[in-house]
């Protein structure tokens, strides 16, 4: 149970995990990982060693060397990476060839988005006090949207939700305000839609980047779209929409993945499997599973982890403590460790073979 509850917290985040900024440095949490495109070669990947960290590329090769204190990263494709050295309290940029960028020397800056990152700065309000402000940069460390929000958040499809008191709007790569502050919540725009709330408390809908209710406000929660499609919440149960509000699925599942490549991990009294956009079981017997990425997806039918193809079958034997989604050309999987009795972060390929850690 464990294992299956480890599962599906890694490869079903929820829509307002957010990106958040403080303590003196920016804490960056990933949104709900939709289906990623697969293009060779251009991914980095997340290494620790001996507890620093650095990166590789999709050949295992190290990019960058594991000599930092903590890392970012934005699951983009070619997106930039960014490492931190605590010592000399810097936070350095790198392009996906491990090109440097730029460097942040306060410890203030967020990970690269759509080519701006969030940034926070003191400032000096109204009444003469100090006051912790947020803004954005670009990716030469230009200061291109001035530290004027209480919140902030990352820009995803053009577009990123912001206040200056208690409702949430939408600003552009401008800073201009393109959706007035009306929101209570609010989610990124996902294949064109985010989610958003008017009330505290009150029901989730969808609107477009104009503002609109194109779905309107009905459900108790929410996911981003994906595939195509986003799983709702109405009354403890989940179902799923499409782009026009019609269920494809009504609210009768206790767990609901995102789709990707047409199917989706479900769970209904307890039984698990993956559906179609008909809602048709399509793939049974499993305890685990995850997003489809190039053909591929993480599952389970015990204590240990594989990898299915689209028709259920094992292409890559059950074998892992744990297994991510496919970004790209590599998987995080968890590896037995020969030092303790615990587990290693590791990356596989789409053979299954390990490149990282290196293999003696």
């Amino acid at each position: 149970m464990l294992k299956k509850i480890a599962a599906i917290a890694g490869l079903a985040v929820m829509v307002f995990v957010l990106a958040r900024l403080g303590q003196g440095q920016v804490k960056v949490a990933l949104a709900a990982e939709a289906a990623v495109e697969v293009m060779e070669n251009v991914n980095l990947y997340p290494i620790e060693d001996k507890g620093k960290y650095g990166f590789i590329n999709s050949k295992g090769e190290m990019v960058i060397e594991p000599i930092y204190d903590s890392l970012g990263y934005s699951f983009q494709p070619r997106g930039s990476v960014q490492e931190e050295d605590r010592v000399v309290k810097k936070q350095i940029y790198f392009s996906f060839m491990g090109e440097q960028q730029l460097v942040c020397t306060q410890r203030n800056c967020g990970v690269l988005y759509d080519g701006l990152a969030l940034y926070m700065a003191k400032v000096q309000a109204a009444d003469s006090t100090t006051v912790t402000r947020f803004g954005y940069i670009d990716s030469k460390g230009k200061v291109v949207i001035q530290p004027i929000y209480n919140t902030a958040y990352n820009f995803s499809e053009g577009l990123a939700r912001v206040n200056q008191g208690k409702a949430s709007g939408y600003i552009n790569t401008k800073g201009e305000l393109v959706i007035p502050y009306r929101f209570s919540k609010t989610s990124d725009f996902s294949e064109g839609l985010a989610a958003a709330s008017l009330t505290v408390g009150g029901k989730y809908g969808f609107i477009d980047p104009s503002g609109k209710f194109v779905i309107s406000p009905g459900f108790d929660y929410v996911y981003l779209f994906s595939d195509g499609a986003a799983a709702v919440m109405l009354n403890g149960k989940y179902g799923y929409i499409d782009k026009t509000g019609k269920y494809i699925l009504p609210p009768e599942l206790t767990m609901a993945q995102p789709f990707s490549e047409g199917l989706a991990f479900v769970e209904r009294n307890g039984v698990s499997f993956y559906i179609n956009k008909k809602g048709e079981k399509t793939i049974q017997n499993l305890t685990a599973g995850g997003t489809f990425s190039g053909g591929l997806a993480p599952a389970s039918r015990g204590q240990t982890y594989g990898y299915i193809n689209k028709s259920g079958t094992f292409v890559i034997k059950s074998q892992f403590e744990w297994a991510n989604s496919f970004s790209g050309d590599l998987a995080e999987v968890y590896l037995p460790s020969s030092e303790s009795p615990y587990y290693v972060s590791g990356f596989i390929d789409r053979r299954g073979t390990i490149v990282w850690p290196p293999q003696s």
